[in-house]
């Protein structure tokens, strides 16, 4: 006989998700000390929070698909939280992209330049940033905090825009070796991933709170 599921709450998805989100945050941060120090252990707890992501992304999203299929919208204003479990597995999975370059950049000896490594950098700064703040208005439930993040997104987007062009220049000028430009490329490709999961989490709340606030 099956287990009968305890009935989700407003709190305890928004709970569920703020966890979610400590969870990528920390990918974030291993694999930022990994690609400024090369640390495998550091590396393999990054996989290692990636498959508990997934875990509790396969929990959370089936938890709440059985529960609104016998009570549509007991979730109340949280309900557009449901997307988010399954945006924050797909950034999880954007940061062990991110990982598994970084070990090929060390284990191979692939050369950045110091302007490439400060671009980096600043990406994973400005990516744990956007999760901070996407936290941020999950936990207080603040819709004045998600134009912000909005802005946040397009800054984001257009920094990776200004980065590709830029070390686009750098290749066609010989500054940067061809595969030391492909791993870059590929990062810069990971980190715009993280950037759409997180807007589109922002988009969804916004969109869900304005038809709430209209009705």
């Amino acid at each position: 006989m099956g287990t009968t599921l305890p009935r989700l709450t407003a709190d305890t998805l928004r709970t569920g998700i703020l966890e979610m989100c400590a969870k990528a945050a920390e990918m974030i941060r291993l694999t930022r000390d990994a690609f400024l120090e090369h640390h495998p252990a550091g590396l393999d707890s990054v996989s290692s929070l990636g498959r508990e992501l997934h875990l509790r992304e396969k929990r959370l999203t089936d938890h709440v698909a059985m529960q609104l299929r016998e009570m549509p919208w007991s979730l109340g204003r949280a309900q557009h939280l449901v997307f988010a479990p399954a945006a924050l597995e797909r950034i999880g999975d954007s940061v062990e992209a991110l990982a598994r370059c970084i070990r090929s950049i060390h284990q191979d000896g692939i050369p950045f330049s110091e302007r490439a490594c400060t671009e980096v950098l600043t990406l994973f700064s400005r990516a744990s940033g956007l999760l901070q703040a996407t936290a941020a208005a999950i936990r207080t439930g603040d819709r004045t905090l998600l134009p912000c993040l909005r802005a946040a997104c397009a800054a984001f987007q257009a920094l990776c825009e200004e980065m590709a062009a830029q070390h686009q220049d750098r290749v066609l000028e010989g500054v940067c070796a061809p595969r030391a430009s492909s791993f870059f490329f590929a990062m810069l490709d990971y980190f715009r991933e993280i950037e759409r999961y997180v807007r589109r989490m922002g988009e969804t709340a916004e969109i869900a709170l304005s038809t709430s606030d209209s009705n």
